[in-house]
Order: C-alpha cells, then sequence, then structure tokens
C-alpha cells in the first residue's frame, strides 16, 4: 500500500487506474485539439500570406516524374527526368497515386494539411514541456509567429510554405525528431527519423546524425547504448544511401558549386549574399541558441547533440563558404550545409516568448527581454528574397509595436497573473494578424487546391498536348519554367530542371547558352529569350532533332525568320494566354 501526498492531504492508497486512465484520455484528447488549432490556423495563415499554390513553383520539377509514371504519354522522352532525376521518389509516388485517380490537386492537399498537422504535434509535445502552465496560449503564439516567419532562412527555403512538397512535411518532420529528443521521447524520434528519410533523403540524413550524437551523449551519461536510436539511425541512413544511389543528385562537388553559382546562388553560394542580408540571417541563428535556455542543465548536452550540432554546423558552412575557404567552402556547398536552417527557425520562434514562459530571476527576464526585441527586430526586417513579406512595412508598422508591449507586460506580469499571461498572448496573436491585414499585398485568398489554378494556362496547355504528340520535345524560354509541366511536354531547358554534375550538367550548360545564356535565369530576364534568332533556333532543331518552338507574345526576333523559313504557327494565343507554337517544315 503506498502513501500519496497532495498538497497538504495525505491519502493512504494510490489512485485507482480508472482514474489514471481517465486523466490520460484527457491529456490526450487536449494535446488533439491543440494539434488541430495550430494544423488550422497555420493553415489559414500561410494561405493569407502567400495563397495556396498547387501546380507552381517546384511542382515544375517535382510532379512530372509521377505523373509519367500514370500516363507514360506525359513526359515522354522528356531530356530533364531522364538526366536530372530528383531524389523525392516517395513525393513521386504521391503524385502517381493522385494522378492515377485524377485527384492529383486532391492528393497534395492532404499531402500538406498532414504537414502542417505535424508542425503542430512537435509545437504541441514541446508547449507541453516548456509552458506547462500556458500550453494553449504557447501552441497559438509560435504557430502565429512561425507563420510570418522570414522564407528564406541562410540559404535555404523554410518549409512555413503553402504547398504540398518534400521539403515542407520533412522540415516539419525534422522539428518533430528534435522536439521528440529534447522532451526524451526517443522511440518517437527514432520512428519519425525513418519516416523523414523516406520523405526527404537528406534530411533524413540530417535526423540519423541528430540520432547518433544523442545517443552518444546517452552513453557517456548511462554507459548503455540507446539501440532504439542507434537502430532508427541506422535505418535512415540506409533509405538516404538506397536512394542517392538510384537517384544520385551530383555526381562531383565542383560541378555542384559551379551549378550553385550559375542557377540557385541566394541558396548556396554565400559570396554573393548581402551582408545585412546575412547578419538577419545570423540573428535568426541567434534566436534559435537561446532555446537552451528552455533546458535544464542535467538536459544540456541533448540540446547541444541538437540544435547546438546543427547551429554550430550552419555558422561554420556560411563562414568558409563565405571567405571562399578552399576544400571546406566547396565542401559546404556540395552538402547543402543550409539546409540545417530549417531546423533552427522553429526554435527561434520558441526564443521569442522565451521571456514568459522560461524560468528566470525577474532581472534575467529583462535582459532576455531586450535581446529578443533586438534579435527579432533584425528577423522581421528580412524581406530581401522574399515572395511575399508577411507584415506591415517596414519591420511589421504599429502593430507589430503593440506586439512588442504585450510580449513587456507579460514579461512584467508572469509570475503574478496567469490571466494577464493569456490576455497578452491573445494581443500578440491579433497584433500579428492585424499587421497582415495591414499589409496591401497581402490578401485574403480562398483556398483552390485545383491542380495548375490558371484555367486559361490549363487548357492552353491541354491544346498543346492535341497539337504536340506525345515525345515531342519543346524549344521554350528558359523562364518560363511553367511550362513543361502544363504541357506534359519535355521542353529543350528551363532554368529551373537543371542536373548538378557530371556530363549533364555539361550538356544543360550547352543547351541554356545556345537560348541565350544563364544571365536570364539569374536575373530573370524574359528579353534575352526574345532576342534569339531565327537562325539559332533552327539550329538548335536541327541538332537536338526538335520539331516545336513556343514564344510568349508576337515580339520575338525569332518568329518572323522561322515563318519565312516554312515553320507554320500550329496554336495561337487562348484567352489571356498569348503564346504561339510553331512546327518544323
Amino acid at each position: 500500500m503506498a502513501t500519496v501526498v497532495a498538497g497538504d492531504d495525505v491519502h493512504v492508497g494510490g489512485p485507482s487506474s480508472g482514474t489514471a486512465d481517465g486523466h490520460a484520455r484527457r491529456d490526450m484528447r487536449t494535446r488533439i485539439l491543440q494539434t488541430l488549432l495550430s494544423t488550422v490556423l497555420l493553415g489559414f495563415l500561410l494561405n493569407w500570406r502567400y495563397g495556396y499554390w498547387v501546380g507552381k513553383v517546384d511542382h515544375w520539377v517535382l510532379s512530372p516524374q509521377g505523373i509519367n509514371w500514370a500516363d507514360p504519354d506525359k513526359f515522354r522522352g522528356d531530356w530533364i527526368l531522364q538526366n536530372a532525376p530528383q531524389p523525392h521518389w516517395f513525393f513521386d509516388v504521391v503524385t502517381w497515386f493522385g494522378a492515377s485517380i485524377d485527384a492529383l490537386g486532391g492528393v497534395y492537399l492532404v499531402y500538406w494539411l498532414i504537414s502542417l498537422a505535424i508542425f503542430g504535434a512537435a509545437t504541441v509535445l514541446l508547449a507541453h514541456r516548456w509552458a506547462p502552465e500556458h500550453p494553449w496560449v504557447a501552441t497559438v503564439l509560435v504557430t502565429v509567429l512561425g507563420a510570418v516567419t522570414p522564407w528564406w532562412l541562410l540559404g535555404t527555403g523554410s518549409p512555413m510554405l503553402a504547398i504540398a512538397l518534400p521539403g515542407v512535411m520533412a522540415g516539419f518532420l525534422i522539428y518533430l525528431v528534435i522536439a521528440a529528443l529534447l522532451t526524451g521521447s526517443y522511440r518517437m524520434a527514432g520512428i519519425v527519423s525513418v519516416v523523414t528519410a523516406i520523405v526527404h533523403v537528406q534530411q533524413g540524413g540530417v535526423a540519423a546524425v541528430l540520432l547518433i550524437a544523442v545517443a552518444i551523449v546517452l552513453f557517456v551519461r548511462e554507459r548503455r547504448i540507446n539501440w532504439w536510436l542507434v537502430g532508427s539511425a541506422v535505418a535512415s541512413l540506409a533509405i538516404m544511401f538506397a536512394g542517392l544511389k538510384a537517384r544520385p543528385v551530383a555526381g562531383d562537388l565542383n560541378d555542384f558549386v559551379q551549378a550553385c553559382q550559375k542557377l540557385i546562388p541566394y541558396h548556396c553560394e554565400a559570396t554573393s549574399w548581402p551582408g545585412f542580408v546575412l547578419w538577419q540571417g545570423l540573428a535568426l541563428v541567434g534566436l534559435a541558441i537561446l532555446s537552451v535556455l528552455y533546458m535544464t542543465r542535467q538536459s544540456w548536452p541533448v540540446w547541444a547533440a541538437t540544435l547546438g550540432l546543427s547551429a554550430f554546423g550552419l555558422l561554420v558552412g556560411v563562414t568558409v563558404d563565405r571567405w571562399d575557404v578552399p576544400t571546406l567552402g566547396t565542401l559546404a556547398q556540395g552538402l547543402n550545409i543550409y539546409r540545417l536552417g530549417v531546423l533552427l527557425m522553429p526554435f527561434a520562434v520558441w526564443a521569442v516568448v522565451l521571456p514568459i514562459f522560461g524560468r528566470f530571476k525577474e532581472w534575467q527576464r529583462w535582459v532576455l527581454l531586450a535581446v529578443v526585441l533586438f534579435l527579432g527586430y533584425h528577423v522581421i526586417s528580412m524581406d530581401f528574397y522574399e515572395p511575399a513579406y508577411p507584415l506591415e512595412k517596414p519591420a511589421g508598422g504599429a502593430w507589430m509595436v503593440a506586439f512588442a508591449f504585450a510580449l513587456t507586460v507579460a514579461t512584467a506580469w508572469v509570475g503574478r497573473s496567469k490571466n494577464t499571461v493569456r490576455a497578452a498572448g491573445v494581443v500578440m496573436a491579433l497584433s500579428v494578424a492585424l499587421s497582415m491585414a495591414a499589409n496591401p499585398s497581402i490578401t485574403l485568398k480562398a483556398l483552390d487546391p485545383t491542380f495548375i489554378q490558371d484555367a486559361d494556362l490549363r487548357e492552353w496547355g491541354e491544346a498543346v498536348q492535341r497539337v504536340v504528340p506525345p515525345g515531342e520535345q519543346l524549344i521554350a524560354p528558359p523562364l518560363a519554367m511553367h511550362m513543361r509541366l502544363v504541357t506534359a511536354r519535355g521542353v529543350f531547358a528551363d532554368c529551373k530542371g537543371g542536373p548538378y554534375g557530371g556530363p549533364a550538367w555539361r550538356d544543360y550548360q550547352d543547351r541554356i547558352e545556345a537560348l541565350g545564356g544563364f544571365t536570364q535565369c539569374t536575373h530573370a530576364i524574359a528579353d534575352v529569350y526574345k532576342k534569339v534568332t531565327a537562325a539559332q533556333i533552327q539550329q538548335v532543331a536541327s541538332r537536338y532533332g526538335m520539331r516545336f518552338v513556343v514564344f510568349e507574345g508576337d515580339d520575338n526576333a525569332a518568329m518572323a525568320g522561322l515563318k519565312a523559313a516554312g515553320w507554320r504557327e500550329v496554336l495561337g494565343p487562348y484567352k489571356s494566354i498569348k503564346n504561339y507554337v510553331l512546327q518544323a517544315p
């Protein structure tokens, strides 16, 4: 018989199993409701900020393979599929399934909603550990603040996007991996790590490294091997290596570096980034480092093995790349070390509310508040690469001043009144929403899950499929990166679907140069293709056996010359789409 002490009362015996089970069920229901709230709130805010994307941006590159599996006539003979394979095989399976049942838009929407739910689950897990007195407030604030974090995180894109992508789901999965490791939920961390490797091979490798690092910490502390962590790490690495073996991304590091410079310098060429952008990225890293203050001294080594290791790797990678350190700079680019920014982003958000939820002396809270406001101001000022800056400018406007005031009030009253903290949390969340509402470039949009949402563009693509037989390729503007997906026909080359090494990279460079060069890609200059001559188009067609060319508008230097040479127009403008398709004689 046990003696249970509760406050000043002493009870003989223990609580009945029914009472314990009832408490566990209530706790589980609460966590599920909080996860649903976070999912819905994050989806609403991201759709408000960007508008839900489907059949756009990264889908231009990631969707064709699965569509081709479902209908081999689509993208038949596509040079990009054959020479620039993407490593995201699971997304190809998802795409194949959606295309096979003619519900690709709906399947992508479910994929995205699952991604958001993963973020919610990770946030709720941490909220009950780091803010046990205010888990609802913490869940809402971290979700709202996460939705307005910068799109660009020191070379990598944030998972906070309104689109179904492997990078989005994997970014939230690895957030859940780290949350599980920090809270001692090692079995969950292992399972989620394996799922991460299935969804995104590179982030799966990162998750495996974190599991191994924590397993080492536990071995040093407890003198025993946590086989669950080790086994999950081995499984994750096996999946990663199998995926990269089947679909190698880059054959040579130097080729990859050259591709970075010519195609995606904003992703992996730190020497090209403005100094103030670097500083703003470092401010975000600084906030993430502050998350260590949520941890007890006993758990600091686990934090060091996860977030500490990630921050260190990112900072070293940026440094050696920025200053072109021989070998190391190339290695940082080749390993795409900037992916580590995705790991740090949600914990930078947690740091913003640290003065409220952390356990500190009063003077420590005020010092921490000053640091958080200073770093946070610089983070929300980051709009250099931003496709949809989420707040009123400059730097959030007057409503973000209201946010800072509410955060200050909550800091002052955190030990005195729970209701004041809750009220301040509501004010902070509303301040972010009102700052978004005050931004004229952000408008609330209806969520449209239709694959390729522009009806005119979608119908034009279907018309192209009727006049361009399967297996034929299009000579098209490299900047018209949507054209390949819309028409379900391969293109000669575009600025999005480039390989990252080997003979295919050299062939790709020749193709882009034949259509005007890489300047049009790196500086988004559409006029480059418009100035390509009829002789250049005919040379490409003759060398590569291509019979169809596409022009956007009628102000192209080559169009009249091609018609004079016998090329005929097989498709003209359609509704709002002012494109022309010409066929060789």
